[in-house]
């Protein structure tokens, strides 16, 4: 009966140190820098948003390698004219490859960036807006194939 309780606790503790190992080498840290200052402040930037008619129109589709993203802004159902807006492309699977991008405006409310994915996967897109009366951002996953 003690040779069967030994081998148990020797199996018990060997998964709990290979859980413990596979952990501590699968983390891949926070998706979103600061994180919790962003979301403390998100109800009052959406109510900001809505009291400015605030739409931004973001790209359809990416394709791996060189993309020309062009993102619409209108506030108050104008072109939004001379906002610094930047374009995020971040790999979900690790950090490395990660850039951000300052876009051009070209027509009025129009704004480009030349952007380079360089492989297939998942992948973080956002685009970032600041004016001096708005600070906000839109995020979504894209399939790049």
């Amino acid at each position: 009966m003690k040779i069967f309780l030994y081998g148990l606790y020797t199996v018990f503790l060997f998964a709990m140190v290979t859980g413990f190992y596979v952990a501590f080498r699968g983390f891949e840290g926070l998706v979103e820098d600061n994180y919790y200052e962003k979301a403390a402040g998100y109800f009052t930037t959406k109510k900001l948003e809505d009291s400015l008619n605030l739409k931004i129109v973001l790209p359809d589709t990416l394709k791996k390698g060189d993309n020309v993203v062009e993102v619409a802004v209108f506030m108050q159902g104008e072109p939004l004219r001379q906002a610094e807006v930047t374009f995020f492309v971040g790999d979900v699977s690790q950090s490395s490859n990660d850039a951000e991008y300052a876009m051009q405006e070209g027509p009025p409310g129009v704004y480009s960036a030349d952007v380079s994915v360089p492989f297939s996967g998942t992948w973080l897109m956002r685009v970032g807006l600041s004016t001096s009366t708005v600070k906000t951002s839109r995020r979504w996953f894209t399939e790049i194939k």
